[in-house]
């Protein structure tokens, strides 16, 4: 009985899911713009009937046919063959609560346990909601990122999504297990907030789940919004009210981190209550109105309201470390994207002055000196960086240990470039050749860097642009 309730639902929810899409396509006028196609086509066919033979007409009609037919063939053929290897690499197990619970053969020996934090995110989310789903839902599948591309036929860049009409959700598999269970309360988010309303917009829709996948540390959420803020001071929340700009690939990182942040807000300032009525109460095209009903204020000034609260109302360690972390990112940028002395230096300082024992601004600092020609001068930033008591391991570091031995075969002191040179191959390289330091490091351990190699190099870099 419980199967047959959920297909009625689905079948229930699927109609309504067609007569938004189709009521979304005639207000877009792509249904008027059709029309036009089939009277056009209808006389262009009429013209050729009266102008042109039939026997021609009757041959590239059916030549017209044959490369349709086969179009369509390839097309199906490749839905088919998607469909059957996702199918062949998953295997099921039976759970009262879902329709079928699937997973990644090469995830067999992680099943009971996946299958038990599928269950206990959705109890937890249910709770933070307010809201009990049917006791049969729809389809869980757990899979790898390479199944997941051949399930959508491109990188999916999410790690799940969920299909509110079948009240299914599909999961990418980590091995971070927090992670993982973020990603579970984000989608159950999608099917218990579809019993609100099927049809909010993407700010609303994915600041609920971002909301319900952060609800046990909200903080978290609200630095990662003030870390892009920082970045997009004048981005309004406005904008994210159109499903094409929220979608948009460059920036969806931010706009996810605001959705969540700023529905965490409302949550925490006005209720779960208000807000589920809010959201039951939206229409697209229509969002301020019911915001100013419900929350007595319009949402471009219950955006300002949110933007002081994260900048000034935050726990100061918890701005600062977002600070700081923005510093640390742009001074990286500045530096490899060359965006000049001037920048690199006011970037350096700030730097220094927030992190006075880490390493990154000090070498801000010998970077814009060693380039200036100042050779004396990079050569106490460096020592001042390689001394920091805060080092990392990536490639940037070693980077700045191999121009660090650069400096010093400059200066002839080849022992103290070795020394750097040595350390500099103990950090990973850069995969682009512009930036790739190891070969370099491992020549100039016997052969020392002077001023005709550099002239060389550069016009050698040049020469590749």
């Amino acid at each position: 009985m419980d199967d047959l309730r959920y297909l009625l639902r689905v079948l229930h929810r699927m109609g309504r899911s067609i007569r938004r899409r189709l009521r979304r396509t005639w207000h877009a006028r792509r249904a008027l713009k059709f029309l036009l196609l089939v009277v056009v086509g209808v006389l262009f066919w009429a013209a050729v009937r009266r102008y042109i033979s039939s026997e021609l007409v009757d041959a590239a009609f059916w030549v017209a046919v044959a490369v349709l037919g086969i179009w369509a063939g390839v097309r199906v053929g490749s839905v088919v063959k998607r469909v059957y290897l996702y199918q062949r690499r998953l295997r099921s197990r039976d759970s009262e609560r879902f329709f079928a619970f699937s997973y990644e053969a090469t995830l067999e020996p992680h099943s009971e346990q996946l299958h038990q934090l599928a269950l206990q995110t959705l109890r937890e989310a249910e709770t933070y909601l307010q809201t009990t789903l049917p006791s049969r839902l729809g389809l869980v599948d757990i899979i790898t990122e390479p199944l997941a591309r051949i399930r959508r036929n491109e990188p999916t860049g999410y790690s799940g999504w969920a299909q509110q009409e079948t009240e299914s959700i599909t999961i990418v598999y980590r091995e971070d297990m927090d992670a993982l269970c973020r990603t579970f309360l984000h989608e159950w988010a999608h099917i218990i907030t579809a019993c609100w309303n099927e049809d909010a917009p993407a700010l609303f829709l994915e600041g609920i789940a971002e909301a319900t996948e952060y609800h046990g540390s909200p903080t978290t959420a609200h630095s990662y919004a003030l870390y892009f803020l920082h970045y997009f001071p004048t981005y309004s929340l406005l904008f994210l009210l159109d499903e094409a700009r929220f979608r948009d690939q460059e920036l969806q990182r931010a706009h996810y981190a605001w959705a969540g942040s700023f529905t965490l807000y409302l949550i925490e300032q006005f209720g779960l209550v208000r807000f589920r009525e809010f959201y039951t109460q939206l229409r697209r095209g229509e969002e301020d109105c019911a915001f100013q009903q419900v929350f007595g204020m319009s949402l471009g000034q219950a955006e300002m309201l949110w933007r002081e609260y994260l900048h000034t109302q935050l726990p100061e360690s918890v701005r600062t470390e977002t600070l700081q972390e923005v510093l640390e990112h742009r001074l990286r940028w500045a530096i490899m994207d060359g965006e000049g002395i001037v920048v690199v230096q006011a970037l350096s300082g700030q730097m220094v002055q927030a992190r006075p024992d880490y390493w990154l601004g000090y070498y801000g600092r010998a970077y814009c000196a060693f380039w200036a020609g100042d050779l004396q001068g990079a050569r106490q930033a460096f020592e001042q960086a390689n001394a920091a008591p805060a080092q990392s391991d990536d490639d940037l570091r070693g980077r700045a240990w191999f121009e660090c031995g650069l400096l010093y075969d400059l200066l002839r002191m080849h022992e103290q470039a070795v020394e750097c040179y040595q350390t500099a191959l103990q950090h990973p390289d850069y995969e682009d050749a512009r930036y790739a330091y190891h070969a370099r490091a491992n020549r100039y351990l016997a052969t020392p860097y002077d001023y005709a190699e550099r002239y060389r190099f550069l016009k050698e870099l040049q020469g590749t642009k």
